[in-house]
């Protein structure tokens, strides 16, 4: 038997009396020279034969020094787990394989050419054992990888695929389980259940090898808050990786009490900001539930939502059910953060815009995010920045700069449920400019049919701001020429438009229609002089 079939025996879960006999007669066969030693040396330590281990060591092979092209030593080619998801390996296999190798000389802190030391690698499986037996032999286990990763970090990164494949198994049990085509009396289905069920055994086995290597480390006295090169804990991998069993663990939470344990398990090492950053429902609930504030600023320098509030964040998401949790669970409708922004501020904001699609617009996604709002007691007429725009002021300010999706914009839609739940079309901001005014700068297909809704709702277009402009300048003032008319043209059809006003620097609408060239809204302003 050569080594492939003895790999096929490993993996058919041959008795390993059986796979060592064939070791046995393979050397039989004669003297095996340093490159095939190697390969047996591959195969007994991937899949941990300590048994087979001891017997080589006995014919005078030596452990110590042996190594691959890549400098990886017998422990990284245990540590490797090239096998593990075609080979279960039996407790204490990893932990009596480490032993021997290390009693054997084979250094524990000896680096490959990757720069790793065996037991980095060993925490991409999370082979706690191996941890271990490091500890009993006092080996130094706290180094860090050429990026400062800790085991911590390395570990918590490597449990994620774990984690999701594990999320996943459940996932199609339950399926399994709840589909109306499921048999208890087909011997198939059943049988295709106890598999499904017995993979989930086994990935939820393997999650908790990554927790008791967690666990182990911290017994050690690693420190879970301990950063990276780029600033990032063993915490923020878990969490980035949503691996929620390992964030909690490495977040030192109590399991002892029933009654917050489930809590600390959802949370998964998140704080309610990170939370509302991953749009995690599940643990935006669970936090309010062990008593985090939804009214306090994210502190953290550097990072894009430093000084925001919960709600900002779910906001500038654009994520209604993370919004509405927040308000059904004391977030203040109406505080305003450090920079005096309230909330629905992040909404016309650079990541906002990023985070905008198509179906957002066909989920009224914006709209119930408002309605969210002044259910929870918000003034739909209040200040949402320190320059005293309301909604209505703010979505008309940034109409004409929103893309847009299906003749949709984040302001169309915030307008129009703004007016449904009444709010003051004709409140100014701090430098006297109303909504008509701002709308009058827009692109036709970006504001006309909200200038129409303003006006119908009583905007008056007899306003005039600081510098003494009216909402027919501005209109006037508009790049399209045939937009700057049509605008002024619904304008007249519901007030006084002011048609000789002048502004500070004394110029009239008629005065900026000739700036503009614009021969049609010249001719139309002199019939009306």
């Amino acid at each position: 038997m050569n080594l492939y079939e003895i790999q096929s025996a490993y993996q058919q879960q041959t008795p390993i009396e059986e796979i060592n006999q064939s070791y046995r007669n393979l050397l039989a066969e004669g003297e095996l020279n340093d490159e095939e030693k190697l390969e047996v040396w591959k195969q007994v330590c991937a899949f941990a034969n300590f048994e087979m281990i001891d017997e080589l060591i006995e014919k005078g092979w030596r452990a110590m020094g042996v190594q691959d092209r890549y400098e990886n030593s017998l422990l990284h080619l245990m540590a490797e787990a090239e096998f593990e998801r075609s080979y279960m390996m039996a407790e204490g296999q990893i932990y009596e394989t480490t032993k021997r190798l290390l009693a054997n000389k084979v250094s524990p802190i000896r680096k490959n050419s990757d720069g790793f030391t065996a037991l980095m690698i060993g925490a991409k499986a999370g082979y706690y054992e191996m941890l271990i037996a490091y500890r009993e032999v006092g080996a130094k286990i706290d180094w860090v990888d050429r990026d400062g990763n800790t085991l911590l970090h390395i570990c918590a990164e490597n449990s994620g695929q774990i984690a999701s494949d594990l999320a996943y198994a459940q996932n199609d049990l339950q399926n399994f389980d709840q589909d109306s085509n499921f048999d208890p009396n087909s011997r198939r289905d059943v049988n295709r259940k106890e598999e499904l069920g017995l993979r989930c055994q086994l990935l939820a086995s393997r999650l908790g090898d990554f927790v008791a290597f967690i666990s182990t480390c911290m017994d050690a006295g690693l420190d879970p808050y301990q950063k990276n090169n780029y600033g990032e804990t063993a915490i923020d991998f878990a969490i980035k990786r949503k691996s929620k069993l390992v964030g909690a663990y490495l977040k030192g939470y109590d399991f002892t009490d029933d009654e917050t344990s489930d809590s600390y398990l959802k949370a998964g090492g998140q704080d309610l900001f990170q939370a509302c950053i991953n749009r995690d429902l599940e643990a935006i609930e669970a936090l309010i539930k062990l008593g985090e504030n939804p009214n306090e600023e994210y502190d953290k320098e550097g990072n894009n939502y430093n000084k925001m509030l919960p709600l900002s964040i779910a906001v500038v998401h654009h994520d209604f059910e993370s919004v509405a949790l927040l308000l059904k669970n004391g977030a203040d409708s109406m505080l305003v953060d450090s920079q005096s922004w309230h909330p629905l501020r992040y909404l016309y904001t650079a990541s906002s815009a990023v985070n905008t699609s198509f179906d957002q617009f066909e989920k009224k996604v914006f709209a119930n995010i408002l309605k969210s709002f002044v259910t929870a007691g918000f003034n739909i007429d209040s200040f949402l920045d320190d320059e005293e725009n309301t909604i209505v002021n703010l979505s008309a300010k940034n109409a004409d700069n929103l893309q847009l999706y299906n003749n949709y914009t984040i302001a169309k839609s915030i307008i129009e449920e703004a007016i449904y739940s009444d709010a003051d079309v004709n409140k100014t901001n701090r430098d006297g400019i109303s909504a008509l005014m701002y709308l009058g700068l827009a692109d036709l297909s970006r504001a006309e049919k909200e200038i129409l809704m303003l006006l119908e709702q009583g905007a008056k277009t007899d306003l005039i701001d600081k510098n003494g402009k009216t909402a027919l300048i501005y209109a006037t003032n508009n790049a399209e020429k045939s937009t700057a008319k049509t605008y002024c043209e619904l304008l007249e059809q519901f007030g006084d438009i002011l048609v000789n006003a002048k502004d500070n620097s004394e110029k009239s609408a008629l005065d900026y229609a000739v700036e503009k060239d614009n021969e049609n809204l010249v001719a139309w302003l002199l019939e009306r002089q």
